[in-house]
């Protein structure tokens, strides 16, 4: 199951649980700047985003890194880093990792969905499979959403392709079995439909934090 935080210190208690799920990388948490129009705002939560990379690559290397900017809009890392950035409800999050470790990172974070939101979020962003098991609970419904960024932000920029919401679907846990991302579709080589990967689930009092880490993949030794 999800991992459900209360307290007064939800986001410094989600980015622990963060770090202790991955303990070779680093998050850290910067405020946006109030502004006035939507330009601004988006200057606002690059700017931020850009800061939160800086401080958690600092954390990581002792040095803080500046984050590119690819075409599309996703940040270009520096040799030797990966990692993510998000934005939501006047915060800006950024994982970032070693690239001789994690073969991609996406963190996403999202703010609490009201029953009436995600019954109109579901239809779009759950599988039939997944609305039969969750249902349109707010709090599944945020952490499938999320999680589903979260794979994309990782897995999109190593495959060099985009996909939808329908291209994995959460399959719930055990008592001994953590909830995991499936894929449903054949995205690439090395990540077919039945590719399995454990995504980090946090639900908190101001939302959800989700993150995946991609493992490097192992190269078979020459036959001799």
């Amino acid at each position: 199951m999800a991992e459900c935080l209360r307290g007064p210190a939800r986001v410094e208690a989600a980015l622990a649980r963060l770090g202790a799920a991955l303990p070779d990388c680093r998050a850290a948490v910067v405020p946006v700047a109030r502004t006035e129009g939507p330009k601004a705002r988006r200057a606002a939560e690059f700017r931020a985003g850009r800061l939160a990379a800086a401080a958690a690559s600092a954390a990581l290397t002792g040095m803080p890194c500046l984050a590119g900017r690819g075409a599309d809009g996703a940040p270009l890392w520096p040799a030797g880093l990966t990692g993510s950035i998000s934005h939501s409800g006047g915060q800006a999050l950024a994982l970032v990792g070693p690239s001789a470790r994690r073969a991609g990172l996406g963190v996403d974070i999202e703010g609490p969905l009201s029953p009436r939101v995600a019954a109109e979020i579901a239809p779009v962003a759950l599988t039939p499979e997944e609305r039969a098991c969750f249902g349109t609970d707010p709090v599944w419904v945020g952490l499938i959403f999320s999680a589903k960024e979260s794979l994309f932000k990782a897995l999109s920029p190593r495959i060099g392709r985009r996909f939808d919401f329908d291209a994995a679907r959460l399959l719930p846990g055990g008592a001994t079995q953590p909830p995991l991302l499936c894929l449903t579709c054949d995205l690439a080589p090395g990540w077919e439909a039945g590719r399995r990967i454990e995504p980090v689930l946090i639900a908190h009092e101001q939302g959800v934090m989700t993150a995946v880490a991609l493992q490097p993949r192992k190269v078979a030794p020459p036959s001799t």
